[in-house]
């Protein structure tokens, strides 16, 4: 019966032990899940900054284009009407 006590005692403190450690196992995993959910908002939030800055820039861009092609009239109408003098 003694030996019997002392062998449930050594497992008690055997699995006791490895309790602690999947404890402090699920402890490092729910801190790195923390911080791996931080950097992904964070990403999430400069993408958007990105597409919208590239939504803005395409917008100047085809500004720019219609620009371009007025100017391009402008000046194929001057240079018509200097021919013409």
């Amino acid at each position: 019966m003694d030996q019997s006590l002392k062998s449930l005692m050594a497992s008690e403190e055997e699995y006791s032990t490895k309790e602690d450690k999947y404890e402090e196992e699920i402890k490092l995993l729910t801190d790195k899940l923390k911080e791996a959910e931080t950097r992904a908002e964070f990403a999430e939030r400069s993408v958007a900054k990105l597409e919208k800055t590239i939504d803005d820039l395409e917008e100047n861009l085809a500004g720019a284009k219609e620009e371009n092609v007025s100017i391009h009239q402008v000046l194929d109408q001057t240079l018509l009407e200097l021919n013409n003098l």
